[in-house]
C-alpha cells in the first residue's frame, strides 16, 4: 500500500511540474503560430500545383457553371469537371437529374491536346493555360486561369460551334485525394 501511495505522490509531482513547463500561449504567440501554419500550408499547395501543371496531370473541379446566357448555377465538383491527363484533356458538365448523353446528365468529351501554352503571371504568381483539343464530340478550346495555390481556378471551354461554358472552382493534383471524379460515358 505505501508503495502505491509513493507512486501516486510521484505521480502527481510528475504531473504538476509538466503543467508548469507548457504555460498557455500568448494571444500574440497564437496569431504568429497560425501565420506561420497558413504560409507552410499555401507553400506546399503552390508547389503541389506548380508540379501538376508542369506533368500535365490535374482536374479543375467546378463548382460553378456559368452558360451563353450569363446564369451561374451551382454544381457537383466530382461530376463536373475539366481534367487533363498526359496528352488526353476531358471536359464534362453534369446535372443531378441523370438524365442525359453521358449517363450523368449532360455530356462528357475527350479529346487528344494539340496545343498546350502555359504562362506564369509575374506578379502575383497565377498561371494561364490555354488548350486546344481534337476530339470526336466537338474540337475545344480550353482557357484556364488558375492562382499559385490552385484554390481559385477558372475554366473558359468554347467548341468548334461557338459553345461556350464557364466554369469557377478549385485545381487539384490528378492523383491524390482530392481529385476524385466520376466520368460519365463519353458522349460521342
Amino acid at each position: 500500500m505505501k508503495t502505491i501511495a509513493a507512486s501516486l505522490i510521484i505521480m502527481l509531482f510528475a504531473v504538476a511540474a509538466a503543467a508548469q513547463e507548457t504555460a498557455p500561449l500568448t494571444k500574440h504567440e497564437k496569431k504568429a503560430l497560425k501565420e506561420e501554419q497558413k504560409k507552410q500550408t499555401e507553400a506546399l499547395l503552390a508547389r503541389n500545383t506548380a508540379e501538376a501543371l508542369k506533368s500535365g496531370r490535374f482536374v479543375l473541379k467546378a463548382d460553378q457553371l456559368r452558360g451563353r446566357g450569363g446564369s451561374m448555377m451551382s454544381v457537383n465538383p466530382t461530376t463536373n469537371f475539366v481534367a487533363v491527363e498526359g496528352d488526353e484533356a476531358y471536359f464534362q458538365m453534369a446535372s443531378w437529374s441523370g438524365i442525359g448523353y453521358n449517363g450523368l446528365g449532360g455530356v462528357t468529351l475527350r479529346g487528344r491536346i494539340t496545343s498546350y501554352e502555359m504562362n506564369q503571371g509575374k506578379k502575383h504568381g497565377s498561371y494561364t493555360i490555354v488548350m486546344n483539343t481534337v476530339g470526336n464530340g466537338a474540337n475545344l478550346r480550353i482557357v484556364l486561369n488558375v492562382s499559385i495555390t490552385g484554390e481559385m481556378a477558372s475554366a473558359s471551354v468554347t467548341s468548334n460551334r461557338g459553345d461556350r461554358v464557364d466554369m469557377n472552382g478549385t485545381l487539384v493534383p490528378w492523383t491524390g485525394t482530392g481529385a476524385h471524379i466520376y466520368k460519365g460515358r463519353e458522349s460521342y
